[in-house]
């Protein structure tokens, strides 16, 4: 009976290379963030204005909470990325980042450097969107 096939964990150096592009990604979602929370606290305030003025039309008004909801969703989901970065950093502290949840494989490189809260590799990835088309 042969040995099973070691599975090969990224290195200390690869790791760090991982962790400073997970970092930037991160910092770049935190100034979105406060971005996002500049905006809807700008617009809380417009609106609030609008509200006792009465001088806008219900239309625009009711831009205005679209806008404002499209900014909560953004913020949610930027949010949840970040969680995901998060756990992405854990990964890294545990030197287990970069396997594929699935399958157990390393993910490719470049597929972490594009998208570096991956956890699955590209050919899970692709299988999984299939599943979810076919439903």
């Amino acid at each position: 009976m042969m040995p099973a096939k070691k599975k090969r964990k990224y290195t200390k150096k690869e790791l760090a290379h991982f962790r400073k592009i997970i970092l930037a990604e991160r910092d770049r979602i935190m100034h979105e963030l406060d971005r996002i929370e500049e905006t809807i606290n700008d617009s809380a305030e417009e609106l609030e204005g609008s509200k006792q003025s009465y001088s806008n039309h219900l239309a625009d008004l009711g831009t205005d909470y679209m806008e404002k909801e499209k900014n909560y969703y953004y913020a949610s989901k930027e949010g949840h990325y970040l969680k995901e970065l998060d756990e992405a950093l854990e990964l890294i502290e545990r030197g287990e980042y970069g396997k594929c949840v699935m399958c157990g494989e390393l993910i490719s490189p470049k597929r972490l450097e594009a998208v570096p809260a991956a956890k699955l590799c590209i050919a899970c990835k692709s299988n999984q969107e299939k599943l979810e088309r076919g439903r």
